[in-house]
């Protein structure tokens, strides 16, 4: 077929408003041709979604204004008016672009100006800024330059999700019917959400040592009986000596073992009451040095409580505690 009769042949399919007669298209990829003949003999045997699909990845992996010519018919006769008016629109824009072909460049903007007034348009009024706001429309992402813009959609039904780091998603889900002129969608604000801060580093704890201080209450009270120890062993001492004293006093005006002096037998007496004085500080002396030592030794590591005790001739101190 020469380009005249080409020519010819395209007038005769615009002047019967295309039929069923598809557009002619010259693909230079074996792959792209060989989807653009698929797609064509599906449609011819009545399957429009499986051919349009092969004319659109004929389109995809090599773009000519023939095949978008016939993407487009395929897509108005499913119902998808936007998508075959954008395909009208890219092949007039295309043609228009290679020159030369201005009799599919004006059936493509016919076909396209005739689509305008019943396509459905949808708006995203986004009204509410975030950062790092993302809208998508059925997993794809809306161009932030086309939000609150009217654009149109093919009808049907669609799921719109609205995210930013640090909030909670947005989610709703629409449905365009046919020829709805403008279908309006607002996007809230976005919640924000706590976001759980990071684990901290463990924090590595050393345990000072402990350090014991020597004066306890058990050591304090050691070092009173100790005092006491020691005064009452001195004072004992004291006793003794003076019983000494008055012991050889006595014996000097008394030497024999009968004596009838009254001053011999009074130093005497103070003698011997002397002597059982030092006797009972000597043992008093002894036991409160004892318990001192005691409670020394034992004070560091506990407590330890100090009961008087008392009984018949006797006087000291009971102990408990922990040691």
């Amino acid at each position: 077929m020469t380009r005249v009769d080409r020519a010819c042949l395209l007038a005769v399919m615009i002047a019967g408003g295309l039929g069923a007669t598809p557009f002619a298209a010259h693909a230079q990829s074996a792959e792209a041709e060989a989807l653009f003949r698929d797609g064509r003999n599906l449609i011819k045997a009545g399957k429009l979604a499986a051919g349009c699909d092969r004319l659109a990845a004929s389109e995809r992996l090599e773009s000519s204004v023939g095949t978008l010519l016939n993407l487009g018919d395929c897509r108005e006769k499913l119902g998808k008016l936007a998508s075959a008016w954008a395909a009208f629109r890219k092949a007039e824009a295309m043609a228009k672009r290679a020159g030369g072909d201005e009799r599919r460049q004006a059936e493509a903007g016919h076909r396209a100006a005739a689509l305008e007034p019943r396509l459905s348009n949808l708006v995203i009024e986004v009204g509410h800024m975030v950062d790092g706001l993302v809208v998508r429309r059925d997993d794809e992402v809306v161009d932030s330059a086309t939000w609150n813009t009217a654009l149109p959609v093919d009808p049907g039904s669609y799921a719109l999700v609205a995210e930013a780091p640090g909030y909670a998603a947005w989610r709703t889900s629409i449905v365009i019917a046919a020829g709805e002129r403008r279908h309006v969608v607002s996007v809230p604000l976005l919640e924000r959400v706590a976001v759980a801060a990071p684990p901290a580093a463990p924090t590595r704890i050393i345990a000072a040592p402990v350090v014991r201080p020597t004066w306890t209450s058990t050591r304090m009270v050691s070092a009173v009986f100790a005092v006491a120890g020691a005064g009452a062993v001195g004072t004992g001492i004291y006793f003794g000596l003076h019983a000494r004293s008055l012991d050889e006093r006595a014996n000097q005006r008394c030497p024999g073992s009968a004596c009838s002096d009254p001053e011999g037998l009074r130093l005497n007496d103070q003698a011997q009451t002397s002597a059982s004085r030092a006797n009972v500080l000597y043992i008093a002396g002894a036991a409160a040095l004892a318990t001192a030592a005691v409670l020394w030794y034992v004070g560091a590591p506990g407590e330890v409580v100090v009961v008087p005790a008392a009984g018949d001739h006797q006087l000291g101190v009971a102990l408990s505690g922990r040691f």
